[in-house]
């Protein structure tokens, strides 16, 4: 999950948190390092590994460390139950499992609501943490975790040779070859499991107030307004003709990709993401309709058939009528009018620093943002070109900014970043300092550029100036036209 950060509007001032709890105390980590979400499963012992380790498992044929939440923050271990859960995640590339009482929810938060734990906090090593979220004026606090704190990438390394050394002199081996799997977001109607390929699973949400849409099929409990974008919701008892109940404290919202839109189904709890062996997933008994052999791609029979999953078709589910409607403007047109006319009136950049100063660049014109890789030099370009980085197998060129506008050298650090830019169909990399955030603000508060900007910069970069904070912060924003041309 590390590496490239795909742009989504609020991606820079939000985090999005994976939550959980550990002795009625909620905890969050970064949903980039996890991994998938799995049932706590057979673990093997290491002698002489620290008591909160609980040993190692087999994860499709690689070895898993497993840590015991609870005893690595210092609380009393439990018996395990159904809610269970091991959060698989990643540490400087390698993964380790924790295993926590119940895994509650994917949970986006304003970098603006993480604030610097206390001194002291009670049950738990503030060592151990990277924060604490504050909802609910106060009355929902979570505490963000430090994955570096909690485990290291020599220790898993360490677990993980101690394991085989033990393996080896029991005559044993602690890996097997497993069958290929899917990883599928399990979810209940009614007490029956159903489950989507995690492929098309974008995010899981709370119930939020949901607007009621006219004329649409009954199933269709109307639109909410993620991030500004208008999503449909589904209801899911209704469309599989269960009973309609009201949502509860469980019930949540799974948005998914349907490939010309996205929909939000809203079902009674989410239960795991679970990996199945594909070997278990039949297809489809005859008795079904055509129609429903299509929303049905199999039945995955667990625990010899006492478990039944019905893996649903998401690209399949909804007729193709309704959602070319869904993704169309008769979903809310008066409440999309009113959005995009909003939307026309504001700005929306992505900030970066250059040193002490804050410029930026419209989010349309940015692809994503990446760390800094590695850059081949090119002979005879110009003085502001560092050369090319490969792109996923595509060569860009590389766009020193600070030599571009005339500034100073500075050694790149971990805060370094390269924005993908695309400029009439031509990609291009601009490495910067480090990025701020993704700012939205009315365009009433953009001026136009001085003549004079800075000694050393030249006006003709820059398209005008963000006045925030009623004029304490200044932003400007760069003309990329002007910035990417290269001079013959």
């Amino acid at each position: 999950m590390d590496g490239v950060l795909e742009i989504q509007q609020d991606d820079l001032s939000e985090r999005q948190l994976v939550t959980f709890y550990l002795n009625n105390d909620e905890f969050g980590v970064d949903i980039m390092h996890v991994r998938e979400i799995i049932r706590l499963t057979d673990v093997t012992h290491i002698p002489h590994a620290p008591s909160y380790v609980e040993g190692v498992c087999n994860l499709r044929g690689n070895i898993l460390p497993i840590i015991d939440g609870r005893d690595r923050l210092g609380m009393p271990r439990r018996q395990r139950d159904e809610s269970t859960r091991v959060l698989v995640i990643d540490v400087g590339g390698k993964a380790t499992g924790i295993v926590v009482d119940k895994v509650s929810e994917v949970l986006r938060v304003s970098l603006a609501d993480i604030e610097i734990p206390p001194a002291v906090i009670q049950n738990v090593d503030i060592e151990l943490l990277d924060g604490m979220v504050k909802l609910n004026g106060g009355s929902r606090i979570i505490m963000v975790i430090n994955l570096s704190s909690i485990i290291t990438v020599e220790q898993i390394e360490e677990f993980k040779q101690d394991a085989l050394k033990a393996a080896a002199m029991r005559n044993d081996s602690i890996v097997k070859t497993e069958n290929e799997e899917d990883q599928l977001v399990t979810f209940l109607l009614e007490n029956e499991e159903y489950a989507f390929d995690i492929m098309h699973v974008k995010e899981i949400i709370r119930v939020q107030q949901i607007t009621v849409v006219p004329n649409v099929p009954n199933y269709i409990e109307g639109v909410v307004s993620i991030r500004n974008q208008l999503l449909p919701i589904v209801n899911m008892r209704m469309f599989f003709g269960l009973k309609n109940i009201d949502a509860s404290d469980q019930s949540r919202i799974i948005i998914v990709d349907l490939g010309q839109t996205s929909v939000g189904f809203r079902v009674d709890k989410v239960s795991e993401v679970a990996s199945i062996p594909r070997n278990v997933i039949e297809p489809p008994p005859l008795i079904f309709s055509d129609e429903e052999n299509g929303q049905i791609r199999g039945v995955a029979k667990l625990n010899d058939g006492k478990r039944l999953l019905m893996c649903l078709n998401a690209t399949k589910l909804l007729p193709t009528e309704v959602v070319k409607n869904l993704s169309g403007e008769k979903v809310a047109a008066e409440q999309m009018n009113e959005m995009q006319h909003t939307i026309i009136e504001e700005e929306q950049l992505v900030a970066f620093k250059l040193g002490e100063e804050e410029f930026a660049i419209k989010i349309t014109d940015v692809q994503e943002i990446n760390r800094m890789t590695d850059i081949t030099h090119m002979p005879n370009a110009p003085v502001y070109i560092d050369g090319l980085v490969n792109l996923r197998g595509n060569i860009i060129p590389a766009l020193n900014l600070r030599r571009r506008f005339g500034l100073a050298e500075k050694q790149r650090d971990d805060a370094t970043r390269i924005i993908i830019v695309d400029v009439d169909n031509c990609k291009t990399g601009v490495v910067v300092d480090a990025v701020s955030e993704v700012l939205r603000f009315e365009r009433s508060l953009v001026e136009e550029a001085p003549q004079i900007i800075a000694e050393t910069l030249d006006s003709k970069y820059i398209s005008g100036v963000g006045k925030l904070n009623g004029g304490k912060r200044m932003v400007m924003i760069i003309d990329l036209a002007q910035v990417l041309h290269i001079s013959a």
